[in-house]
């Protein structure tokens, strides 16, 4: 049944597409900028009274098809801007070029759809993050998620790519790709989290990343939210080669009809014992980490107003790490496959409306082996999303939309019965459960300038409700924003919300879990300052507070119950600029403070992702014209850890069992890392490009570890390194043709 409702939806579509494509005889086109000549993106362009029209890109400028014929009225609007309307006489098979340029309307855009917490890679949402910034960044790996914890809010938890923002579970942040919410995001996902993202920055359009009080428009997520919408029809034919130590990658840009129908795609393959071989590490890895993905889309703009992307990605990895503990010395051994396909159509539907529609599946399934831990996880998720955005005004913008989920998890296999012993046929729980669960939710938002006559005000209120029918379970988020302009260039900003979501699906298990257990609660209440020193120059520092309800909790009647509670504490500050042409970076530091009483925590006390101190510092100077040299230097307050104070002996299963101490109450030393970056950006044979560069990572040789080795009786132990506790050298090139 599923199966006919998508084949009828793609046949629609393109029917759609049949008959717009072949009414195409006129084109207008021309750029939308202000009155200073930004570039004006995201503009709605269109002729009145007709639905004939579009929304201008990244850099302002536009372009559309129509049968119209002989004198119209274009006009463009955006929020924050006063509408213009101009008069062109159209001639058929002619390009007719209008542009406009748009005063604003008391304050501008970026102050109307600003939130708190936002980072994007687009200049109307907050502190600007670029493509060039991931790619750049030292020790990043080029990767969205390791880039983005240079990011203030976001704690240094563990060297894995996981997201902790905000004193919160990395479960408590989602990723959005084109509309579509996606659970597994990472390669080599272990006890110590992924440590990259599947998806390459390479297809990345833009991409937004909130750390708090975030839009109606996201449901079932109490910290963070990762926003990326991938590129659309490439403009030129290109192929870029990559070999490194750890990956070789071939990534294609394919035009087929110029600005309607077009693809790419990425493929890469990892082969990282090159990387051991030099730098050492072998004796931790008795067989390399290998992973191999692919990312691809096809993209068909059937007219200037409409647009359908058919997105997709595949990864999977295998990896094998010694792992050594009191009671047994092992090999853990774990393998993914992840898939993920989504269907997006974006539609104009008249001068003031836009449709979004997405359509996707996402599959995953994995499998840990560790002594008698044997555990089967399969994931499932079919997802349908469809977004309005109506222009009520040159000052008012309404948001809408619903959403539906059908996932299903399942767990197969034996887990320990005692998180001490982990040996062969030790004591262990039989897992047989799958946890079936729907959801839809709607939502609704406002957002104006100069609410009830108030100059320099901006507000954003929105609603959310989310209903799983299946458990019993609902709620309703209400959430807000206030900004107020103090200068031409600073704002001063209030945020506020209800959020809710599912706890860990693993928690529902009949055989150690709860079916009936409700949602986790957190309330937010942020304020900031944001000050714009130029372009690519700003300084933000914000202020917040989470407060934590029906936090799962152990319980000796139910395995787990809703009892628990918390909150966190905390303030982040960044600057980020380009002092000089050739000089350009970023500092950022958080504090935090924060506390829990959830899982298996025996008292209120610091959680585990209470890392007081944060502080990054990313700086890139160009040497020279074809050289650039970069530096990403870190410090973290050591992570909390719960100690072991003695140890008895078990006679029954003939094991040490070890006696802690209170919860979270000792910490591993402080963390600190830096990491070098040599980048050549030059030519070959005067045709192609060639980006060559070598990484020293934690290039000081900090030791940095995230766990110890016990003997068997829990009197004597020894330091686990993290990934990057040992100074590492990688070496890398890429060719573009």
């Amino acid at each position: 049944m599923k199966r006919k409702y998508i084949v009828l939806y793609i046949i629609i579509i393109m029917l759609n597409a049949t008959v717009a494509y072949s009414q195409i005889k006129t084109t207008v086109e021309g750029k939308v900028t202000d009155s200073e000549n930004r570039a004006l993106p995201y503009a709605t362009v269109f002729i009145a009274n007709s639905g004939d029209g579009t929304m201008t890109a990244e850099d302002g400028t536009f372009s559309f098809p129509t049968k119209k014929q002989g004198e119209v009225t274009v006009t463009t609007s955006v929020v924050g801007y006063k509408p213009v309307s101009h008069k062109i006489t159209l001639t058929a098979k002619q390009k007719n070029a209008v542009n406009f340029v748009l005063e604003d309307n008391a304050v501008n855009l970026k102050e109307a759809i600003v939130t708190a917490s936002s980072y994007g890679s687009e200049a109307d949402k907050g502190v600007v993050i670029t493509r060039m910034d991931v790619l750049t960044t030292p020790g990043g790996a080029a990767d969205i998620y390791q880039s983005l914890k240079t990011l203030p809010g976001i704690t240094q938890v563990s060297e894995s790519a996981e997201l902790y923002v905000r004193g919160g579970d990395p479960l408590e942040t989602i990723t959005v790709i084109d509309q579509a919410v996606v659970y597994h995001t990472m390669t080599f996902e272990s006890g110590y989290g992924g440590m990259f993202s599947n998806l390459n920055q390479s297809v990345v359009r833009s991409m937004f990343f909130t750390s708090g009080g975030f839009s109606a428009k996201y449901g079932n997520a109490l910290s963070g939210v990762l926003d990326i919408e991938t590129r659309n029809i490439p403009g030129r034919e290109t192929y870029n080669v990559a070999l490194s130590m750890a990956n070789a990658s071939l990534t294609v840009d394919m035009p087929i009809i110029e600005d309607k129908l077009g693809g790419y795609f990425d493929i890469r393959q990892s082969f990282t014992r090159p990387i051991f071989w030099l730098n050492g590490g072998n004796e931790r890895i008795p067989s390399s980490p290998v992973s191999k993905s692919g990312t691809g889309a096809l993209i068909y703009s059937y007219s200037q107003s409409g647009k359908i992307k058919l997105f997709g990605t595949y990864a999977a990895d295998d990896e094998g790490v010694n792992v050594e503990r009191a009671e047994y010395n092992g090999t853990f051994n774990g393998d993914s496959k992840n898939t993920f396909v989504n269907l997006q159509h974006t539609l104009l539907l008249s001068d003031r409306i836009v449709m979004k529609n997405s359509l996707s599946y996402n599959r995953y399934g994995n499998t840990w082996i560790l002594g008698v831990l044997d555990i089967d996880r399969a994931d499932h998720v079919y997802n349908f999303r469809n977004d309005f955005e109506y222009t009520l005004s040159g000052s008012a913008k309404l948001l809408a939309g619903a959403e539906y989920e059908n996932r299903r998890i399942t767990y197969e296999g034996r887990i320990p019965g005692e998180d001490y012993d982990i040996r062969p046929g030790a004591y262990s729980k039989v897992i047989d459960a799958a946890l079936q669960a729907n959801r839809w939710g709607v939502y609704s938002e406002y957002q104006m300038l100069n609410p009830l006559g108030l100059d320099h005000v901006t507000f954003t209120g929105g609603v959310r409700h989310d209903e799983f029918p299946g458990l019993k379970q609902s709620w309703t988020d209400p959430r807000a924003s206030i900004g107020y302009k103090l200068s031409g260039q600073s704002v001063f900003c209030l945020g506020w919300g209800i959020f809710h979501q599912l706890p860990d699906p693993r928690l529902y298990a009949p055989v150690d879990g709860n079916p009936d257990l409700g949602p986790m609660r957190a309330e937010h209440y942020i304020a900031s300052y944001e000050l714009d020193l130029g372009e690519q120059n700003s300084f933000r520092v914000e202020m917040y507070h989470k407060d934590y309800k029906n936090l799962p909790l152990e319980s000796d009647i139910t395995n787990y119950d809703n009892s628990g509670h918390g909150f966190a504490n905390g303030v982040d500050v960044i600057l980020k600029g380009s002092p000089s042409p050739d000089l350009t970076g970023w500092i950022s530091y958080g504090y935090i403070n924060t506390k829990r009483k959830w899982m298996d925590y025996d008292s209120y006390t610091n959680s585990d992702y209470d890392i007081t101190h944060n502080l990054s510092l990313v700086v890139k100077y160009n040497v020279a014209e074809q050289w650039q040299v970069g530096i990403n230097a870190k410090f973290a307050t050591g992570k909390p850890y719960t100690p072991v104070l003695s140890s008895t002996f078990n006679t029954t299963r003939n094991v040490y069992e070890p006696d802690y101490g209170t919860t979270n109450t000792a910490r591993f030393p402080n963390y600190k890392r830096v990491d070098l970056r040599l980048t050549y950006f030059g030519q070959l044979f005067d045709k192609y490009s060639l980006v060559a560069y070598m990484e020293g990572l934690n290039i000081l040789n900090f030791t940095n570890i995230f766990g110890y080795s016990y003997t068997p009786d829990y009197s004597s132990r020894k330091d686990i390194l993290s990934y990057f506790g040992r100074r590492m050298i990688v070496i890398g090139c890429s060719i573009s043709i």
